[in-house]
Parts: C-alpha cells; sequence; structure tokens
C-alpha cells in the first residue's frame, strides 16, 4: 500500500548496497520522499545540523562512531522532533536496549525482511516505539536496578575489563581504542558509579554479578 506522506529520510550506513536496498524499499511504499545519505558518524552529523529530517534510519556500527550511537545522541539533542530506527546485526543486543535508553524510536535487525522493515518504519513515523517486549523489559529493569544502566556501551565494555584486570593499552587494543579514551571512559563509569577506586570498580562488578 503506497502512502502519500511526504518524507524527509537521512539514512545512515556505511555499506553502498544497504542504503540502495533501503532507498528501493521505501522509495516505493512512499511517495515524495526526500532522501540523504551517510556513510560515517561525520557526515551524518553534518547532515543532521543542515536540515531537520522527519526520519534518521541508523547504523549502530559505523567505522568512526566509537560507541556506535553518537548520532542517535546528537539527533536526540539537536532535532528531538526527528523519528530514529535504529539498525543493528542482530535482534534484541545490547545496543536495542542502548538506544532505546537513548530516546531512539525503534530497532529492527537488518536480517529482517520487508515487511518488518516496514512496519517498523510505520510504527515510529506514527509516534509508536517499535522495540520488542524482550527489549521493554530489559529497559525497565535496568532503569530501577542499578547506576551501570546509564554507561554506554563502550563504558561498559570499558569497566568489564578494567575490572577483570587488564591494564590500559590492553583494553585500548582488544577494543581497537587509544589508551587516552579508554582513561576517559574509565574516569566516566566512575563518575556515574559513584565510585572513586578500581578496587571499589572490581567490588561493583562482582556485587552486581556483571558479565
Amino acid at each position: 500500500m503506497r502512502q502519500t506522506l511526504k518524507l524527509s529520510i537521512l539514512i545512515v550506513d556505511d555499506h553502498l548496497l544497504i542504503r540502495l536496498g533501503l532507498k528501493q524499499v521505501l522509495g516505493h511504499e512512499f511517495r515524495d520522499v526526500v532522501f540523504g545519505e551517510a556513510e560515517t558518524a561525520a557526515e551524518a552529523l553534518a547532515q543532521i545540523k543542515a536540515k531537520p529530517w522527519r526520519l534518521v534510519i541508523l547504523d549502530v556500527s559505523l567505522p568512526d562512531d566509537d560507541d556506535g550511537l553518537s548520532v542517535l545522541r546528537e539527533v536526540c539533542t539537536r532535532r528531538p522532533q526527528a523519528a530514529v530506527l535504529v539498525l543493528g546485526k542482530h535482534p534484541d543486543s545490547q545496543y536495542a536496549a542502548r538506544s532505546l535508553q537513548l530516546g531512539a524510536s525503534g530497532y529492527v535487525s537488518k536480517s529482517s525482511g520487508r515487511s518488518d522493515l516496514l512496519k517498523a518504519v510505520s510504527n515510529v513515523l506514527d509516534g509508536k516505539k517499535h522495540f520488542s517486549e524482550s527489549v521493554r523489559r530489559e529497559v525497565h529493569s535496568l532503569r530501577s536496578a542499578a547506576p551501570h544502566a546509564d554507561l554506554s556501551a563502550q563504558e561498559y565494555k570499558v569497566l568489564l575489563s578494567v575490572a577483570a584486570g587488564r591494564r590500559t593499552l590492553e583494553v585500548a587494543s582488544e577494543l581497537n581504542l587509544s589508551a587516552k579514551t579508554v582513561s576517559t571512559y574509565k574516569h566516566r563509569a566512575l563518575h556515574k558509579l559513584g565510585i572513586e577506586s578500581t578496587a571499589d570498580l572490581v567490588r561493583y562488578v562482582i556485587d552486581h554479578k556483571l558479565s
């Protein structure tokens, strides 16, 4: 069923074929669509600053995005009226929960079919949230459980690595980050958790059975 709603849609993905495929599917479903494309976080941020997009379809695995969600944060801050549909490799991944926490309108797996994608797009354009019940329950549980729910994906990874006894350079190599960035994430994690030392961090991880 074709729609008459005029849309401006920004597609953010570093794979050309995925961008082309999304444009083809959505172009057949919606009339008078204005598409924009970005293959990096930097390009996406420039497009977001330049134009008030109605819908942003965002891949969380961009090569220049350190935790996969900086573009989402920027959209929610600068263009709160825009709907953001996050694309991920797997259904119900940690990114789905983080996306919901950070203000995304929906999450859909790249392995989903055409009908699932169109349902997700229609839902978020109608102002509805498009997340599975398991993701909703997980986020609800996290919000009422502990401070580590507020950590970004990278902060959480650094937290676990440091608690496991890995040195800064080891963590940097493991996560493909600079040592300075790892130190920054560690400092942010300690601040958000309200603790001051690595020993306290280890104790926190053990007490909350994080993995």
